[in-house]
């Protein structure tokens, strides 16, 4: 009976398992329903841009003057406006020299002058009666001395000298007043009254600087020099603004030159821009700069024509897209980028007018996913612009570094708490 239990009880489960597997259902397949990605897209249409370089600089006076005393003397008078950061007019007289020693020496030359004029007139004199008793009295040729002719020349050597001498003292006079050689500032002052200077121009007793011009050296990259108009001789603008943004004001600065050389340690190369009158209120902005104001400026570039221009949120990686077919399947495009900014960029090639380019974050992307269009934006009939032509009578329009968009949803189920968090997403990997 102890053997007999156990296989009744194992035939019984059998039997039991046959009867289940008899009357089991087939399970049923549910094919997986994949989420249909939602994303936000832009539709976009050539243009003709004008390319622009950012940069920024420091402005210096284009002359800079290290002023010295042509001639030594003790120092007897100091013009009142020769004071550091003090203005003065061309031709002023900014400091006098003791010039007591200068007009006797002038008194002294004028009367070697006289004496060597004085023996002019004798030799002149002599040498008509030399000739005059020849004619009469001798024969043949005479010689160069009989007729004093050496002689008359040392005396008019002597006058030239003397004549020299004199000029060189009025010189040396008139340069006891130490004028201003231009209209500028006072940049700064080594000497005051009743010192004694010295004409060394090793020791300079000012240094003064043109208001009348300055420039400014705006470092570029030798790719952003291609963005320049170096073809043509039409004149180029330069747009300067303060680093703070609270100041609304800029200043209209001519392109002078592009520097041929590259920097050997920054690899930069420079472009000059050229302001007139930067430190009176008679520049383009009738707001006076100062001598060593660092300022953002805006190049004026060439004209790039069939462009296409993105918000930077939509390049994925470093040169691609997601393009929108027909059916709203997402392809990858390969473009090409003729510049970028922190906000948007220019596509050279690789798109054509009407695409559809989804500018939204995507989690997981797979080649060839259908997506669903929760919001189209078109761009208005104004297309940006990274500058635009510049002119001399004018300011500098506001940077065009905004796409203005038209919003549309073309789902009804899509609801605004949807497209709110779409926009933020976007934001955050912009930023990031």
């Amino acid at each position: 009976m102890k053997i007999l239990l156990p296989i009744l009880i194992l035939f019984a489960a059998v039997i039991i398992f046959g009867i289940q597997q008899a009357f089991k259902r087939e399970p049923s397949v549910v094919a997986p329903e994949r989420p249909i990605t939602s994303v936000e897209t832009i539709t976009v249409q050539p243009q003709t841009i004008q390319l622009s370089v950012r940069s920024q600089g420091t402005l210096l006076p284009t002359i800079e003057t290290d002023l010295t005393a042509e001639v030594s003397g003790r120092v007897i008078d100091v013009a009142t406006n020769f004071r550091a950061g003090n203005t003065f007019r061309k031709g002023d007289v900014l400091l006098t020299i003791d010039s007591a020693d200068y007009k006797a020496a002038s008194a002294a030359r004028l009367a070697d002058l006289a004496s060597a004029e004085l023996g002019l007139a004798r030799e002149q004199a002599l040498a008509d009666q030399a000739a005059s008793d020849w004619q009469s009295l001798g024969e043949g040729e005479a010689s160069a001395l009989t007729l004093r002719k050496p002689q008359l020349k040392q005396a008019m050597a002597l006058v030239a000298s003397a004549q020299a001498a004199v000029a060189k003292a009025e010189r040396d006079l008139d340069r006891t007043e130490i004028k201003a050689p231009y209209t500028g500032i006072v940049l700064t002052k080594n000497v005051a009254l009743g010192q004694f200077v010295v004409a060394n121009p090793a020791n300079p007793i000012a240094r003064i600087y043109a208001t009348e011009s300055a420039e400014i050296r705006l470092p570029i990259t030798q790719r952003e020099a291609t963005f320049l108009d170096q073809q043509t001789k039409r004149q180029r603008f330069v747009t300067l603004s303060p680093t703070d943004d609270s100041i609304q004001t800029t200043w209209q600065a001519r392109l002078s030159r592009i520097e041929d050389n590259i920097s050997p340690t920054s690899r930069l190369l420079f472009v000059v821009a050229e302001l007139i009158e930067p430190f009176t209120t008679n520049n383009t902005s009738n707001i006076p700069l100062r001598r060593g104001t660092f300022l953002k400026a805006e190049i004026e570039g060439r004209s790039v024509e069939n462009t296409y221009i993105l918000p930077r949120l939509a390049l994925r990686g470093s040169n691609t897209v997601y393009v929108l077919t027909d059916g709203n399947i997402l392809t990858t495009r390969t473009v090409n980028i003729i510049k970028s900014t922190t906000e948007h960029v220019f596509i050279e090639s690789g798109l054509a007018p009407g695409e559809r380019i989804a500018i939204s974050p995507i989690a997981y992307y797979i080649e060839g996913m259908t997506v669903e269009v929760i919001e189209t934006e078109t761009e208005t009939e104004e297309a940006i612009q990274t500058a635009t032509p510049l002119s001399r009578n004018r300011t500098a329009d506001p940077l065009p570094s905004q796409i203005f968009l038209r919003e549309r949803c073309v789902r009804s189920r899509v609801t605004d708490e949807d497209v709110a968090r779409a926009r933020s997403l976007g934001a955050h990997r912009h930023a990031v």
